[in-house]
């Protein structure tokens, strides 16, 4: 289900995507921020439905591995007063979005459904030398 949000900053209407929360992934994040929890939702639907009409040019994979043949991926979002957070996701339906490339001229926005946030993940390198001897 999509809804209409208005963009102040450009005077247009996005249509946002229907957001879902996984329990487990965000209970304790949302426990953690229990007055600001309507504010970090308006924020997480605005930033996606943001990514998801711009190509997911700020989004990465989180993971190679798959949550119901859906690719897992991730941003990072200001969340205003409480601050930034890492937030991984899937779109239903990312068979239009391909690899985050919108090249469709369908106007639909997939649901999303975050699986994960978090305040404390920090980016660590890839490539880790084992061999220090």
């Amino acid at each position: 289900m999509l809804k209409a949000v208005e963009n102040s900053s450009r005077n247009q209407v996005m249509m946002a995507a229907t957001i879902a929360y996984e329990r487990s992934g965000c209970k304790q994040f949302f426990k953690k921020h229990r007055d600001d929890e309507s504010t970090i939702k308006t924020c997480i639907e605005h930033a996606l439905t943001v990514q998801l009409q711009t190509g997911m040019s700020k989004v990465k994979r989180a993971v190679s591995a798959r949550v119901n043949g859906q690719c897992v991926y991730e941003c990072r979002i200001n969340l205003k007063r409480t601050g930034s957070a890492r937030v991984a996701f899937i779109v239903n339906g990312t068979d239009t979005f391909g690899n985050g490339n919108n090249n469709s001229d369908d106007e639909t926005i997939p649901d999303v459904t975050v699986l994960f946030i978090s305040s404390t993940l920090q980016k660590t390198s890839s490539r880790i030398c084992w061999n220090t001897v």
